[in-house]
């Protein structure tokens, strides 16, 4: 059996079914984060699995809604049950835009909610965002 690779110093999961969005944000972090290693899951079930098989957590997930077998909100209550992903930074990147679903994803303690762009230039926006606030500061810092 072959053995799940330890996250690098700066790790991402996204975790979107989406074949679209997993290349358009695999884009933007090469071009805004190449020194992030990126790995891409489908759905909340990839994503516990590949979090309960890693030594050194993912510096940051962003997480979709909407996806087969598990959820986006079903992934999100299971990681804060668990103790050991208490500091684990969860953003929500979805489709939706509706008050009720960043109410419930603030409820469950995601760290950021954000609806996905519909331009390049907005996704640019957000990976500077979430390149200061998650993955490597300000210069200051």
């Amino acid at each position: 059996m072959l053995e799940e690779p330890v996250c690098e110093a700066l790790c991402v999961f996204i975790v979107d079914d989406d074949e679209d969005d997993q290349f358009l944000l695999q884009q933007v972090f090469n071009e805004y984060c190449p020194e992030c290693h990126v790995t891409v899951l489908s759905n909340g079930l990839e994503l516990l699995a590949r979090l309960s098989k890693t030594t050194i957590l993912p510096t940051l997930v962003l997480l979709d809604l909407n996806m087969p077998l598990m959820g986006g909100f079903e992934a999100l209550v299971r990681i804060r049950q668990e103790p050991r992903y208490n500091a684990l930074p969860v953003v929500v990147l979805t489709t939706s835009n509706q008050q009720e679903d960043r109410e419930k994803a603030r409820q469950l303690k995601a760290d950021g909610f954000f609806t996905k762009p519909s331009e390049m230039r907005e996704y640019s926006e957000l990976m500077l965002t979430w390149r200061r606030d998650f993955l490597v500061g300000t210069p200051d810092s």
